[in-house]
């Protein structure tokens, strides 16, 4: 047989065969239609499972072969059975049939037959559950078809189960199929116990929180660190929910209003001036200003007033038509005017909505002390937007500064007021007011909320004695106008009326709807009871006791009083404004929950902890700065700001909506998506033209939730974004043209994704009207559901479902678990909350598609309908189909339109990177060169989380399909794998990290990337490894996707420009690099690039094999020959994986089509003998050289023992002989016993010394036939050979290797 390096030579290195070997066969089978083939051939598994027992048991006792006769008769009948075989996915899904059915049947069957009478018996549920489980076990040791084929988990891990492939009799056959009943009964057990366990914690949440079981109570802890709703349970959890959509709702309010007035004013005051014709932003400042006021004017209508309700009369027509006509004098039309007051009288009208949300909580007598805080100084808690509290740093330079002017007025104001006061003790005096000046918090009844200071003691000697108070407090609003201006100046006051649009209503919403999700908690709380459930509160400890155990505490929320209607931060007065404040404090809007009880879950989720407000230690600032910061900036540089990346965004997000079975032009019209376009709040023509629907949306919680632009909001709040340098707002002028761009980006990501969900939740109240309406359910029908409730169609009932599907079906930011949230905080992942909300939303689509399947509806006349089914079976096949079937079938026609055959799919896996290596690879063959070419579809498919596990196993089935120990163990190390994978985003580097970790020199990689690229090298000097290490970090913090961008820039160069190639001389294709925008890149493979890496990644393995010997053995100390031994045949197992694995990269590269001449050159690495190992797939053991033997000598000289090499030397050379004959097509190496620990007596030292004494040269086969271990009496698990093994040649080599199933316990035993 003509060896690979022969065959290579005799290719045409410019003939399309070339990539092509002669030994691959093309097979015609698909995996859909294995994966199918397997279902039917499982199905006839299980009566040859049968009968093939039944003929066992006839042989047993009468010595005849009826059981080979029995599985040739179904081979001949089973029409499925080779197809299955094709694939990974057809023997798997056969082999699952095949166990599946039968063990599920009699585990359904075992229950229902003995449930009633165990159910009523002390322990009787688990009696039930251990029969359910041996009924299984019993179910596989009947059913299985062949045993040998499907292997067991014994089979990897070794152990009792492990089957028997040696004896081939009909009581190694019964005892094998024992061995396998006994894992499927624990299997079942385990399977099952896993899914009732989960099954309780998702669905008896309540229960199990207030049960009297403690260890209910624990998992329901432990449950709680993975839900959406956390601790604090899903009654809590909907209620904050709703309290933060209408907040965002109000927010989204005063953006738009702002919006628009900005976009109005921009056209008068150009933010980009021409040059000569410059407008003043003094100018423009002057004009906002003024909107101020107009905003600021008018009072709330009085009748009003006294039910605690808040409508504002019309603004101050004096103040708005002297606005009017400057606008108008600036150039702006009048419909443009007119649009402005339109839209300061609708903010004016969300805040009326927001105070009469407070007003409607009163008591009669805060009522009254409400009435006169509206009446006259309600503009005084909106208008209090001063630098001085925006503008905080503890870097000096970047600290707010008052205006000289400011202070110098109020120095002579102290200086007059005290004669001899010199300036510089004035100006101190100043300092003082400003810098102990604060924000009373919340709403204040009693008082304003106005800037409140402390005046020194001579104050009242001055124009200030009417505004102190005998404490020396002063309050802004108490101040007469003409120093009131003096103050304000001082602290800076923002006047423009955008500020105050923007940031009063963000302060008043944070406090109504805060306040409003309190009493809705309360009122929950009491329907609880009314239902018959536990409440959510108690109002005394000794109830708390009765409910909760001990799981509660008093709720002491919000201690600063920032959220009470009623109350100032007292975290930020001093003892003596404390003291001057203290019978405000009490007074106005209370909250409602201080001194009731509740679980810890909730008393946690409600009180405001110090944890983010208290002051960070240095270690903790280090890692901020160093860790956290750079991790938000590269993932914001690598996301919000490429806008490849905002492209990938906005396709990928469309296979949610395909996921639930909306079709975008068909479910998803072209009207309802026009509709969606027109909702985005972005600044693009067509937007923002349906902002009442979107602010529907964000109370309804659909909107503005994209997941991966949550992780980076909240971790850049936990670095505080922008003010690395400063706790506060320090470097806010230097960044604002940053963070405006910023914002933009994030917007425009947001609306990316707010597109597909408004949309959808377009589609699904549609789609589910129409359902009913098809059922004669039209809107306004009542019908009763299946717990027996009322229920009528309405509009809010369609709106409110459809956002329950979006909300649970679609990522939502929201619904990230805590524990995940927090990841965010750890240097490990790049937006972990992705692949977590892909898990919860994928499992919540096929929960709806069955749900909506199995859902009925009882009309008035007693019919039950089942309006939803069609709904359902939509649902479900559109998860199917973007699944499974759409990445499917892209790979199945690749292959077919570029005959790709199987063999090069498995050669191209083991050439990509590996992040690629599970991913969904499409083939694509160039038509000049023949080579092969992929694209990573799973870039695009944003389901690639749950698909990348099922292509591990599916792979890792595959790849073991050339052994001989079943389809078990393959599986088993697939899950493993799978694992890892699913596992991977939540424990790899991130982009910082990763690019932290590649230049340390400690810690760290030292210079190269995981992939084994080289950052620097160690012979650089110290300069060039410092300069390429800043800009390998420089890289991962650059926005856009730079790599990318310089692909496009070559790619647009001519053919005859010889920069046209980047630095490693590869050379693009401009149609190909913009593919790569919607993530649909083709990248060549390099077999000649590729196996460069693989020889080093070989001589590393290579040289650590032979460090598992050289290591215990010559450690120094006495060692042992059974030591010795044991290091041997570990070294000679590492050494066979190394090997085994370059042989089938070796073969890939052959089948990828690497050309001779590179292979040859890149061989050249090993040496010869090296080389034709592999080419003939031989495995060539390791031996000590010349200077191991030596040091043995001399150690054992040094110790002054006998050299126990000596000893150990005959058996080395024995199992080195034997292990010659393993091929490296085996998937593992034999496993080994070590003569010296089963039985030293077996070593026949004597005998080896007599064949010293000839002189003749001693070979290991020598050794061992003086010891009476020739091969014949050598176990290999496997037939006995007509020839010799080791006279055979390769392919026999392989075959029998195979046939022998090298890879089972005790593969090779020594026996005198």
């Amino acid at each position: 047989m003509a060896t690979i390096r022969e065959q290579l030579q005799g290719l045409d290195n410019n003939s399309e065969s070339s990539f092509i070997r002669d030994q691959q066969e093309d097979s015609d089978v698909s995996s859909i239609g294995s994966f199918m083939a397997g279902i039917g051939s499982g199905l006839f598994k299980i009566p040859e499972g049968v009968f093939s027992l039944g003929a066992t048991l006839i042989d047993l006792g009468a010595g005849t072969d009826t059981a080979t006769e029995v599985e040739e008769f179904f081979a001949d009948i089973n029409p499925f059975d080779e197809y299955a075989e094709e694939t990974a996915a057809g023997r798997l899904s056969e082999l699952l049939v095949n166990l599946a059915v039968p063990a599920g049947y009699a585990s359904k069957t075992a229950g229902k037959l003995i449930g009633t009478a165990l159910d009523a018996k002390k322990g009787g549920k688990y009696l039930k559950f251990g029969a359910q489980a041996g009924a299984a076990g019993v179910a596989d040791t009947i059913a299985v078809a062949d045993v040998e084929e499907a292997g067991t988990l014994g089979d990897l891990v070794g152990g009792f189960t492990a089957i028997d492939r040696e004896s081939n009799n009909p009581q190694t056959e019964l005892l094998n199929r024992l061995k396998f009943g006994t894992e499927g009964a624990l299997f079942t057990a385990g399977l099952s116990g896993l899914f009732q366990g989960a099954k309780k914690l998702a669905t008896e949440g309540d229960k199990l929180r207030n049960s009297n079981s403690k260890f209910d109570r624990f998992l329901d802890t432990f449950a709680s660190k993975f839900r959406s709703s956390g601790a604090k349970g899903k009654d809590f959890f909907d209620i904050e929910t709703a309290a933060m959509g209408e907040r965002a709702a109000d927010v989204n309010v005063a953006e738009n209003v702002g919006f628009t007035i900005q976009k109005q004013i921009d056209k008068i005051f150009p933010r980009i001036k021409r040059v000569g014709d410059q407008l003043p932003e003094l100018k423009r400042a002057e004009l906002t200003d003024e909107m101020g006021e107009v905003l600021l004017s008018g009072k709330p209508q009085t009748e009003l007033l006294n039910k605690g309700q808040v409508v504002f009369e019309e603004m101050d027509q004096v103040k708005w038509n002297n606005l009017k006509g400057k606008l108008l004098k600036k150039g702006m039309n009048t419909e443009n005017v007119d649009e402005i007051y339109q839209e300061l009288q609708r903010i004016r009208g969300t805040w009326g909505t927001l105070f009469t949300g407070l007003g409607n909580r009163l008591d009669p007598k805060s009522l009254s002390q409400f009435k006169n805080v509206m009446g006259d100084k309600w503009r005084n808690y909106l208008d209090t937007n001063y630098k001085l509290f925006s503008n905080k740093s503890i870097i000096p330079a970047l600290n707010y500064k008052p205006a000289t002017a400011a202070v110098d007025k109020l120095k002579n104001v102290f200086m007059q007021a005290k004669p001899g006061l010199g300036e510089i003790e004035a100006e101190n005096f100043v300092a003082d007011v400003y810098k102990n000046a604060s924000l009373p918090a919340g709403f204040n009844l009693n008082k304003s909320s106005d800037v409140i200071f402390n005046l020194p003691d001579f104050a009242a000697n001055t124009v200030l004695k009417d505004a102190a108070d005998f404490k020396g407090i002063a309050n802004m609003s108490e101040l007469k106008p003409e120093m009131k201006k003096l103050f304000e100046e001082l602290f800076g006051k923002d006047k423009s009326a955008l500020q105050t649009i923007l940031n009063g209503t963000n302060k008043l919403s944070m406090i109504t709807r805060r306040n409003q999700m309190l009493d809705n908690l309360i009122k929950k709380s009491d329907e609880r009871v009314a239902a018959g459930l536990k409440p959510m509160l108690a109002d005394t400890r000794e109830e708390a006791v009765g409910l909760f155990k001990d799981d509660f505490r008093a709720i002491n929320m919000d201690p600063g009083q920032k959220l009470a209607a009623g109350g100032v931060d007292l975290g930020k007065l001093s003892s003596a404004q404390k003291e001057a404040l203290q019978g405000q404090i009490a007074d106005g809007i209370t909250n409602p929950l201080n001194g009731k009880f509740a679980i810890n879950g909730i008393a946690d989720a409600l009180e405001e902890t110090s944890q983010n407000l208290g002051a960070k230690s240095m270690v903790g600032k280090m890692y901020e700065n160093f860790i956290l910061y750079p991790k938000a900036t590269s993932q914001i540089a690598k996301t919000i700001l490429s806008p490849i990346t905002h492209v990938r965004n906005f396709l990928s997000a469309s296979a949610f909506a395909t996921a639930n079975g909306i079709i975008p032009g068909v479910t998803l019209t072209p009207a309802m998506m026009k509709e969606a376009f027109s909702a985005l709040q972005v600044n693009m023509k067509g937007t923002r033209q349906q902002n009442e629907l979107y602010q529907k949306l964000l109370r309804l919680g659909v909107v503005n939730s994209q997941v991966q632009v949550g992780d980076l909001v909240k971790l850049m709040e936990d670095v505080k974004f922008g003010e690395t340098f400063n706790s506060y707002n320090g470097l806010s002028k230097m960044l604002e043209g940053p963070r405006k761009f910023m914002k933009a980006s994030q917007e425009y990501y947001t609306a990316e994704d707010d597109f597909w969900k408004i949309g959808s939740w377009t589609a699904e109240t549609n789609r589910l009207e129409k359902s009913f309406a098809d059922k004669g359910l039209i809107r306004g029908s009542w019908f009763k559901n299946a717990a027996g409730e009322n229920v009528q169609l309405t509009q809010e009932y369609f709106e409110k479902e459809a956002a329950d599907i979006v909300k649970n079906n679609i990522p939502n930011y929201s619904y990230v678990s805590d524990f995940v949230k927090g990841l965010r905080k750890l240097p490990l992942g790049n937006f972990v909350s992705f692949p977590a909300e892909i898990m919860r939303t994928s499992t919540n689509i096929v929960k709806r598609g069955l749900d909506e399947i199995s859902f009925t509806a009882t009309l008035a006349d007693g019919t039950t309908v089942n309006p939803l089914a069609n709904v359902g079976y939509k649902r479900l096949a559109g998860m199917a189909a973007t699944t499974l079937v759409v990445p499917y079938a892209a790979v199945e026609g690749a292959k077919a339109l570029y005959n790709v055959t199987e063999d090069e799919m498995q050669a191209l896996r083991r050439y990509v990177p590996d992040w690629s290596k599970n991913s969904t690879l499409i083939p694509i063959r160039d038509k000049k060169t023949g080579q092969l070419k992929y694209v990573d579809f799973s870039h695009m498919n944003a389901y690639d989380t749950i698909t990348r596990p099922l292509q591990t196993v599916l792979n890792a089935v595959g790849q073991g399909e050339k052994d001989m120990d079943g389809i078990m163990d393959d599986f088993v190390m697939g899950m493993i794998e799978s694992t890892k994978e699913l596992g991977s985003p939540f424990v790899t580097e991130s982009i910082w990290t990763q690019a932290l970790a590649d230049v340390a020199p400690v810690l760290g990689r030292n210079g190269k990337t995981p992939e084994g690229y080289q950052v620097w090298n160690p012979e650089d000097t110290v300069g060039d490894k410092v300069q390429k290490s800043v800009k390998h970090l420089f890289e991962s913090q650059v926005p856009l996707n730079v790599k990318q961008i310089n692909r496009m820039r070559l790619a647009t160069k001519g053919k005859n420009d010889p920069n046209r190639f980047d630095e490693r001389g590869n050379e693009f294709e401009l149609g190909n690099e913009l593919a790569g925008i919607a993530g649909l890149r083709a990248v060549d493979v390099r077999p000649e690039n590729g196996i460069i890496y693989k020889i080093s990644e070989l001589q590393k393995r290579e040289r650590l094999a032979k460090d598992l010997f050289k290591r215990p053995s010559l450690k120094g100390g006495v060692v042992s020959p059974e030591e010795i031994v044991d290091a041997y045949i570990n070294a000679n197992r590492a050494l066979f994986n190394a090997k085994s694995d370059f042989m089938k990269d070796y073969d890939a590269a052959i089948t990828l089509g690497i050309r001779p001449a590179d292979l040859d050159e890149r061989m050249s690495r090993i040496s010869k003998r090296d080389r034709s190992s592999i080419e003939f797939g031989e495995f060539t053991p390791y031996k000590p050289s010349k200077e191991i033997l030596e040091k043995f000598e001399e150690n054992s000289i040094k110790l002054g023992v006998a050299n126990p090499y000596l000893k150990a030397e005959p058996i080395i050379d024995g199992i080195s002989y034997l292990l010659e004959t393993a091929p490296l097509s085996l998937e593992k190496l034999p496993e080994i016993e070590n003569p010296f620990r089963t039985d030293e007596t077996v070593v026949n030292l004597d005998a080896v010394a007599n064949l010293n004494n000839t002189g003749a040269s001693v070979s290991g086969a020598d050794i061992m036939a003086a010891q009476g271990i020739g091969l014949q009496n050598t176990n290999i698990n496997g037939s006995p050979n007509t020839i010799p093994f080791e006279q055979q040649n390769q392919d026999q080599k392989q075959a029998s290797g195979k046939k022998a199933g090298f890879g089972g316990p005790g593969d090779i035993t020594f026996g005198s």
